[in-house]
């Protein structure tokens, strides 16, 4: 399972971002094996649409759960089109978030 993480910067001591579409970073982490990464939203300063691109990004890239702060109702669409979960209303330093959704999901 691939798990995206909203990222104020580069790496898992950031803090997560409370924005699908507009934040500057994604950490993508895959629970099989481990490897964390960061992904630049290339998204985040289009005029509009951010949300919807963002969230193609994240499907092209094999994302299965993103967890942000919130999420707008065009991007909420097209995460439930793709069968994307999303997990909102998390905050603080994305490691930390990271940590307690594979504690509350046994990963």
């Amino acid at each position: 399972m691939k798990i995206a993480v909203t990222s104020t910067g580069p790496g898992t001591d950031s803090m997560m971002d409370d924005r699908l579409g507009r934040c500057p970073y994604y950490i993508i982490m895959d629970t099989d094996t481990g490897n964390v990464e960061s992904m630049v939203n290339q998204a985040a300063r289009s005029s509009s649409g951010a949300g919807t691109r963002a969230v193609q990004s994240l499907v092209d890239k094999g994302v299965t759960v993103v967890i942000t702060g919130r999420i707008g109702p065009h991007a909420s669409a097209m995460v439930t089109e793709s069968d994307m979960e999303v997990v909102t209303g998390a905050s603080g330093r994305v490691g930390d978030v990271l940590e307690e959704f594979r504690k509350r999901r046994g990963l």
